[in-house]
């Protein structure tokens, strides 16, 4: 089997995994093992902290590597015996203590994931990254709509079972995949590989389009949070609810498998600079809670709220980081400042809730313009368009 086509199954088995843990890992903790909300927020916000200072250490290290698939191995197979460990875990430290851990190895290992599959796509026409991370989002809506019907046809606690043979999935893929060695491994000490990485935000290129790219997907933070409930309040049934969300990630699935390869002649910030205009456009019409069919319709704004924003910072790491660094760019832009920028907005968009209900999605208006802002300052008519050297200089 092609590399295109494992690493893409890699992809989607990640997917799938994340597809059953993200929505119902919560309710597992809460039904086996006794843990509070409180306990469980604690649990949840836990690894987006942790992964700013893991996240650096795992860039420097998994540079020194002879072959880009032993990250993938190593963090898919600590995902999967952290998740064996549940059912012997009863107290609540010790559990937090493996949520964490598993958190911070999931939040490892996307990055690198993503970064494999932009790069054996790279250079496909049949098979581009757009259709391969629309392949993950796929995988990502079967797995939630599977493992919600093995909740409703048994019980909370057989949900389990698909944490465990999603994990063991991936990390089966990760030893099957072909390997990918490393002409010339970083040979210079970790505390040098770790500030070299650091060196990429010297880029102030780099450094805006992820800081905007950053505070745009923050902006979903009230909407993963509270949409649901308040949908419910509104009158929406759960079906209704389970429709939409379901709805955002086919419209993701359809710009990624359909638009994005025919989008390359725009720069990277230029979807980003999209994804930051429908952002304001769909929050704004959401603190109004306007009816279900208009609720659909702005819910199709997700294809640009998310997804070009993810594909702008995807193809911006392409364009200006070299090929060796582009995991590292993506750890570290995704440990350093995605992940505490979500969990802050996280935060507060809890206390947003309760004090001011559907008013709480100004605030992803408020970081949309912020984010809308930064990008805009990439695209100003006296900055250099992006460059690359010379054929001649390209080895």
């Amino acid at each position: 089997m092609p590399s295109i086509a494992r690493m893409t199954l890699f992809m989607m088995l990640a997917h799938v995994a994340l597809g059953a843990i993200m929505p119902y890992l919560p309710v597992w903790l809460a039904t086996t093992k006794s843990l509070t909300g409180a306990q469980i927020g604690v649990i949840l916000a836990s690894s987006s902290f942790g992964r700013i200072l893991v996240g650096p250490l795992v860039a420097a290290w998994a540079e020194g590597r002879g072959d880009r698939r032993i990250p993938l191995i190593v963090f898919s197979s600590a995902l999967a015996l952290g998740y064996l460990s549940f059912p012997f875990l009863g107290a609540f430290w010790p559990i937090a203590l493996a949520c964490f851990a598993t958190g911070v190895m999931f939040q490892c290992l996307m990055p690198f994931a993503e970064a494999g599959v932009m790069r054996v796509t790279s250079n496909s026409r049949r098979w581009p990254y757009g259709r391969a991370r629309a392949a993950a989002s796929a995988a990502f809506v079967l797995a939630n709509l599977g493992a919600g019907a093995t909740i409703q046809a048994f019980s909370v606690e057989a949900v389990y079972a698909w944490f465990i043979i999603a994990s063991l999935a991936t990390m089966a893929c990760g030893f099957w995949l072909h390997p990918e060695p490393i002409a010339q491994p970083a040979a210079t000490p970790l505390g040098t590989r770790l500030l070299d990485g650091f060196a990429l935000f010297k880029s102030r290129t780099f450094l805006l389009a992820v800081v905007a790219a950053s505070i745009i997907q923050a902006a979903h933070a009230f909407y993963y949070g509270f949409s649901s409930q308040l949908w419910l309040k509104q009158g929406f049934s759960g079906s209704q609810v389970g429709m939409l969300w379901a709805f955002g990630v086919i419209v993701e699935i359809a710009f990624f498998a359909l638009l994005a390869s025919r989008l390359n002649h725009f720069r990277p910030e230029t979807l980003i600079l999209w994804g930051g205009i429908a952002s304001i456009i769909r929050w704004a019409a959401f603190a109004q809670t306007p009816d279900l069919g208009v609720t659909f319709l702005v819910q199709a704004l997700h294809a640009l709220t998310f997804a070009a924003t993810h594909m702008g910072f995807m193809r911006l790491i392409d364009a200006e980081i070299p090929l060796a660094q582009r995991a590292t760019g993506q750890q570290l832009g995704s440990a350093l400042i995605m992940s505490p920028i979500m969990g802050l907005a996280s935060i507060v968009a809890g206390t947003l809730y309760d004090q001011f209900s559907s008013g709480g999605y100004w605030s992803g208006v408020i970081l949309a313009t912020i984010g809308l802002i930064l990008i805009s300052l990439l695209l100003s008519p006296r900055q250099p368009t992006l460059k690359l050297p010379p054929e001649d200089q390209i080895k």
